[in-house]
């Protein structure tokens, strides 16, 4: 029940370890890829040990499994499990339990603990450790378990670990304190999440070989490589990082008008005249049906991506299918005498003269145009 492999995410890498002491363990965890955009995570502990606990894990990962799909919010998930546990196993058989849900598009870790050994982050840039803990109570005990969500923003470099109480021993013959303690010293030695999961493996198989392996290790190690996904899209839509930008995706012809809406509401919000809100709807009913029509080919497993910066100084809108691209240099100038009755390049044409700016990227699927504040004649 331990996953064979994890899930490949671009932007990422993902990392496990996994040492029980016995043919049967109480530990388990799983990397739950949601959507493209958001990755689930869970790992968990019995309170028990062999034949006995082995069955309430695997209870335990069904009910998790199932309840991390139908819903985004650690905190709601641990009720919901808590509750499957307290009416199907004894109070005696309790487990602790980390949940994490991972946006890829802002890189923010959206967490709950209920009584496990708290993970941590570490940020590269400070070099600091920061504990994730919140106040929940262990899983299958009581009937409200104080459950509360926890947010916390990782940046390029950083890496978050999940583990068991056993990894302790492994760093420290001595008590949980210690443990703790030599555990984190390594990972400020190691710095790299690679070389301190290599130096988790080594102190795990020395105590295995000494015989005082006493429980389950699992260890979970999760590190961003790159900036957020939100930001890479941002930046292919021709903005930059620090802009507010607000992101849509669609890929069908009736998702226009929706996607549309919301961009002429904010222009209607920052005071822009109305003859330039109708004119930006023409402009982007023209650029959204290019995208999914000539862009994508009206495949609708591709998508179209937009995103918006709406303010009292201008109106800028990135529109990016996932097609081949084209040279709008190869567009026919429709008001020439020759070009008059062919169909191709009016619609552009339009467009260049419905705004104050219009630039196409090299590979030619996304354009970026600006509208500027009462800019009309």
């Amino acid at each position: 029940m331990i996953p064979a492999s994890l899930p490949r995410v671009e932007g990422i890498e993902v990392a496990s370890l996994y040492c029980p002491c016995g043919t049967l363990g109480g530990d388990l965890f799983d990397v739950v890829q949601i959507s493209d955009d958001m990755l689930a995570l869970f790992m968990f502990d019995v309170a028990t040990h062999g034949v006995a606990s082995a069955l309430i894990s695997a209870i335990a990962k069904v009910s998790f499994s199932n309840h991390i799909r139908q819903v985004a919010s650690p905190r709601a998930v641990l009720e919901r499990v808590n509750a499957e546990m307290r009416s199907n196993i004894s109070a005696d058989f309790y487990l602790t339990a980390f949940v994490a849900y991972f946006d890829l598009h802002n890189n923010r870790l959206t967490y709950c603990n209920a009584g496990h050994p708290y993970p941590f982050v570490y940020h590269k840039k400070s070099a600091s450790i920061v504990p994730l803990k919140t106040s929940g109570m262990f899983v299958g005990v009581f009937e409200d378990g104080n459950y509360e969500d926890e947010t916390i923003y990782l940046y390029t470099g950083d890496w978050f670990t999940l583990m068991t109480d056993g990894l302790y021993a492994a760093f420290s013959g001595t008590n949980e304190v210690e443990g703790r303690r030599a555990l984190e010293e390594a990972v400020q030695t190691a710095v790299v999440p690679s070389v301190f999961l290599a130096e988790c493996r080594t102190r795990c198989d020395k105590l295995a070989a000494s015989g005082r392996q006493k429980d389950d290790i699992s260890a979970l190690l999760v590190e961003v490589l790159t900036q957020s996904r939100k930001d890479q899209i941002k930046d292919k839509l021709g903005f930059s990082k620090d802009d507010p930008v607000y992101l849509q995706f669609i890929s069908y012809y009736e998702e226009m008008d929706g996607a549309a809406g919301v961009i002429l509401k904010d222009m209607d919000a920052a005071a822009f005249a109305d003859e330039s809100i109708r004119k930006m709807k023409i402009t982007l009913t023209e650029l959204l049906a290019n995208a999914i029509g000539h862009g994508n080919n009206e495949d609708h497993s591709r998508k179209v991506t937009i995103g918006h910066v709406v303010n009292r100084a201008a109106a800028r809108i990135g529109i990016m299918d996932e097609g081949e691209g084209f040279d709008p240099q190869s567009i026919p100038d429709p008001t020439l005498p020759e070009n008059l009755v062919k169909d191709h390049g009016r619609g552009l044409y339009i467009v260049s003269n419905y705004v104050d700016k219009m630039e196409f990227n090299e590979k030619g699927n996304r354009v970026l145009i600006q509208k500027n504040h009462r800019n009309e004649q």
